[in-house]
């Protein structure tokens, strides 16, 4: 049975590219930003709805399993538009996403998951590579950006408490990026995918009861998509756990777009193109029912 072979960076960057080429009548390639070490963030968009849903993965690099999944899921995602083709016998593609598109972000830290794999010596700037170097983390353990920060707790949420000069909120180009397009898009939901544990973790907004009932919803929907474990994350959560330091994405998306946002955690251990091509399933999967939902509701 054949091996899953494991996609550098540049394949990723590629996959994708290549995907709006082929498909330019539904897709966009665009690159939202770079990192400190100067790589590219890639991001496709796919359909042709006002709106949009923003799929996200890889902000550590320990986690290039689900990037890999995800670039691949796009490019899925792209062959059943343009056949035409319905999902798990209940979703049309083309019709989801002629509604509502999606802006496909695989792999956030470029600079993470390049280390992770081919280790410090990858780091182009040589006082990056030395400080990094310095740490005496092991590369595949490491979760930061080339500047050695967590990009995923980076966000300007109501709970990040930073006092460091280099540990401001927003500080990293990774965090930078995503804000500016959060910002420019009209869009209706986050999820951003984790290839680890099994849950759905949806993120209470604080401004009115509709709009965290919706969310509720929503996130009970997506759970019956990964059979998974479902949980509430909000301010209250913060206050008993004293982790006020945190600022992640979702946080900061509810917060400031007011529409839900989900962390999607999966396993994804596939060793072989049969294990793939059932988790790209589940992964496609949570979109378009996402999608769906909104649409009813």
């Amino acid at each position: 049975m054949e091996t899953v072979q494991e996609k550098t960076y540049e394949n990723i960057y590629y996959l994708l590219w290549e995907a709006a080429q082929r498909y330019q009548k539904f897709t966009q390639f665009r690159v939202i930003g770079k990192s400190h070490d100067d790589r590219m963030i890639p991001m496709l968009e796919i359909g042709t709805g006002d709106l949009c849903i923003f799929c996200i993965a890889g902000f550590s690099g320990t986690d290039g399993q689900m990037s890999d999944r995800l670039a691949e899921t796009a490019v899925e995602l792209c062959r059943n538009y343009e056949c035409g083709w319905t999902v798990q016998e209940f979703y049309e593609v083309r019709k989801l996403l002629d509604q509502t598109r999606l802006c496909i972000i695989p792999v956030v830290n470029p600079d993470g998951y390049e280390i992770c794999r081919k280790g410090y010596g990858t780091v182009r700037n040589p006082i990056f590579r030395q400080m990094l170097k310095m740490q005496d983390v092991p590369c595949d353990e490491f979760v930061c950006n080339a500047r050695g920060m967590d990009p995923a707790l980076n966000f300007p949420t109501s709970f990040c408490n930073r006092k460091k000069i280099h540990q401001q909120p927003a500080s990293e180009n990774e965090t930078k990026a995503l804000i500016r397009i959060f910002q420019e898009y009209a869009s209706r939901g986050l999820l951003v995918f984790c290839g680890s544990g099994k849950k759905i973790i949806y993120y209470r907004q604080e401004q009115g009861f509709s709009a965290g009932q919706k969310g509720y919803r929503l996130a009970r929907h997506l759970k019956k998509c990964t059979r998974g474990k479902l949980e509430r994350y909000s301010m209250d959560y913060e206050k008993q756990s004293d982790r006020r330091n945190m600022g992640r994405p979702e946080q900061f998306y509810g917060e400031t777009i007011h529409q839900p946002a989900f962390r999607i955690e999966i396993p994804v251990t596939g060793k072989n193109r049969e294990e793939e091509k059932k988790e790209i399933q589940e992964i496609m999967m949570i979109p378009l029912e996402c999608i769906y939902s909104l649409t009813q509701q």
